[in-house]
């Protein structure tokens, strides 16, 4: 094989391994492309539930707030019928 051969043997070789990292690297980019636009959806589902959770989070302590009041309530006017029933009369 003579040196010139030899050249465009080796440049033949140059070019395909050239022409395959292109295409290695153009797949690559689209797939780069593709997980950042999947991970901007996980994030914005994200802050759409920490949203949710927050807006149900602060019903929650109202809710309870609420609850425990009619339960001091309960408690207030049991207590007072058990006294009363036991003779046991609250001064007015």
């Amino acid at each position: 094989m003579t040196p010139e051969e030899r050249i465009d043997r080796i440049e033949r070789a140059l070019d395909r391994h050239i022409e395959f990292v292109g295409q290695e690297i153009e797949k690559n980019t689209a797939g780069i492309r593709d997980l950042i636009i999947v991970s901007r959806t996980v994030l914005t589902s994200i802050q759409e539930m920490r949203q949710a959770h927050e807006k149900d989070y602060e019903e929650l302590r109202r809710t309870q707030a609420a609850t425990d009041e009619k339960l001091n309530i309960l408690i207030d006017t049991v207590d007072r019928l058990i006294r009363h029933r036991n003779g046991n009369r609250e001064p007015s």
